[in-house]
């Protein structure tokens, strides 16, 4: 086994098809940008940090679950790193910095991770921290199979987990992973005790089942309105960047699902929310200039938002259609309906994503060509103005979760440059649980797709199985450790998605934090979550 990856400071070197849901849930990733307060109001950050209070967050598309290898989405996952802690902690730069574990080691192809435990860890149930607690952890995962698709995804294709000695865990992988360490930083992959490992799928998913080593405890759950979790006072194994060592200065954490983005954003202002996830675009547009409230501006590390293509739906199976679809897109126009804050994309990666490359040059508007791209497929205008083909029309259904409401006005102006080619869009928000049974059975034409773990692997949970040659690239992003050679390949990647067009993109990815000017967030993740450890809001 060589030993390498991690220097002094923590820097590294990283030595059939996958469902859309993967896409609409992911919510792990590195990102380039720092972690400097970005939008309208200036954020003094106090040099004495104020003890106790209660951080008041809005969630939305939240359900009862407080599982965190379910409940991915980005908004929803950041309460959730209050309860588990991670094996390494991903900083915002793109390097690892220990935290529940103090060293690793990788071998050369990447298919050996060996970690070196803390061993002054306790779960907030008493139960220790130790490398049986990590395997049973992990393992519960493997057995969940399909339930804990993301994680297993991200595992990858797993020989075993070892426990050499009480202290060391092994996991051994039948091929190379060069992301796995990125994978095991997230909220997703957070360890749980013991004996929430042992829990059924089913009853994980209830009241307050899920048991960590972090900083908050789940003490009451509202169902579907939300829970609160409180302070761990015992605490004393922050990630290695964070200035509090200790027990969090927040007393509680209060998580309220509100569902409407207009009263969640009146919230905010009126004070009776600290911290927001996700708004209106308007609401975006005023809190950028706003004195008394900051909203980050990065888009979350990952791939650009926008459709991705079901390509077994008749139509969508021609690649001809597909790129009429993504030329007959104007997003100048798009653009002008979303908020201030919203960028064009400029590839299949966003812009802060370390392995992003430019390929603006294949997201261009030529309605013209899309129209011809339409004559040549065959389709034709029928009595209604919709193309038809067979006694088919060419009706096409977008489907997404509530947390997607906020981009229905933009989504209304695509609908309204495809009538103009003849295409019918229809669209509209499902239940998490109608959403994921659609998904599964590929009763859709389009999922809001997007991820955001900007890893070269990203666009894998997505694009997997579509194209062998694409397939191809993926495997050798995961077997190639060097970054400068995973960057070429995951622009190959980006370029096959744009050109077969299995992905229309809209915007770079904003699904950004909102937050009062007296809410205090020193430290975050690669992935843009806080590390509420740190986190403290003034007294008035």
């Amino acid at each position: 086994m060589k030993r390498h990856l991690r220097d002094a400071t923590g820097r590294v070197r990283l030595p059939r098809r996958a469902t859309a849901a993967l896409a609409l849930f992911t919510s792990a990733g590195l990102v380039l940008s720092g972690c400097a307060a970005a939008g309208g109001g200036v954020q003094t950050v106090s040099s004495t940090p104020v003890k106790g209070g209660v951080l008041k967050y809005r969630a939305a598309g939240g359900g009862k679950s407080l599982d965190p290898a379910t409940t991915t989405g980005y908004g929803l996952a950041v309460p959730l790193r209050g309860l588990v802690d991670s094996l390494v902690f991903n900083n915002p730069d793109g390097t690892f910095a220990p935290w529940l574990a103090t060293k690793w080691e990788v071998n050369d192809n990447a298919t050996r991770y060996a970690f070196t435990l803390r061993q002054d860890v306790t779960f907030s149930n008493g139960e220790k921290f130790d490398a049986t607690a990590v395997r049973l952890s992990y393992q519960a995962l493997r057995d969940g199979g399909a339930k804990y698709a993301v994680a297993n995804q991200w595992i990858g294709a797993l020989a075993q987990i070892t426990t050499p000695d009480p202290h060391t865990v092994v996991f051994d992988l039948v091929k190379p992973n060069s992301s796995f360490l990125q994978a095991v930083s997230s909220t997703v992959l957070g360890v749980v005790a013991p004996a929430t490992a042992r829990l059924p799928f089913e009853k994980r998913q209830e009241g307050l089942g899920i048991i960590g080593s972090g900083p908050f405890v789940a003490a009451e759950s509202r169902g579907e309105e939300g829970y609160t979790l409180v302070r761990r006072d015992d605490y004393a194994w922050a990630p290695e960047p964070a200035a509090n060592r200790g027990a969090p200065h927040l007393d509680k954490i209060e998580v309220r699902n509100i569902q409407d983005n207009s009263i969640a954003a009146a919230e905010l202002r009126s004070g009776g929310l600290d911290l927001l996830h996700n708004t209106e675009p308007a609401d975006k547009t005023e809190f950028s200039t706003s004195r008394d409230i900051t909203i980050r501006r990065e888009p979350l590390p990952g791939s650009a938002l926008g459709f991705a293509a079901n390509i077994d739906v008749p139509g969508l199976d021609d690649v001809r259609v597909r790129r009429a679809l993504a030329l007959a897109v104007d997003r100048d126009a798009v653009l002008k309906r979303a908020s201030a804050i919203d960028i064009a994309p400029k590839g299949a990666y966003t812009a802060s994503n370390p392995y992003f490359t430019d390929q603006s040059d294949k997201i261009k508007t030529d309605v013209a060509a899309a129209e011809r791209l339409l004559d040549e497929a065959g389709w034709r205008r029928g009595a209604d103005g919709v193309r038809a083909k067979a006694g088919a029309r060419l009706s096409l259904e977008l489907v997404y979760s509530p947390s997607t409401i906020s981009h229905e006005p933009n989504i209304a102006v695509v609908q309204s440059q495809w009538k103009a080619i003849g295409v019918e869009l229809k669209f509209g928000s499902l239940t998490q649980a109608e959403l994921n049974q659609r998904l599964q059975s590929g009763n859709y034409s389009f999922s809001w797709g997007s991820g955001t773990r900007p890893d070269a692997d990203v666009l894998r949970s997505t694009y997997g199985g579509l194209d062998e040659e694409l397939d191809e690239v993926f495997d050798q992003i995961l077997a190639e450790p060097d970054i400068a050679a995973r960057k070429a390949l995951a622009t190959r990647a980006s370029e096959i998605v744009l050109d077969e067009a299995y992905y229309i993109p809209l915007y770079d990815f904003i699904q950004p934090l909102a937050y009062r000017n007296s809410t205090h967030l020193p430290l975050l993740e690669a992935t843009h979550i806080p590390w509420l450890g740190d986190a403290w809001i003034d007294q008035q």
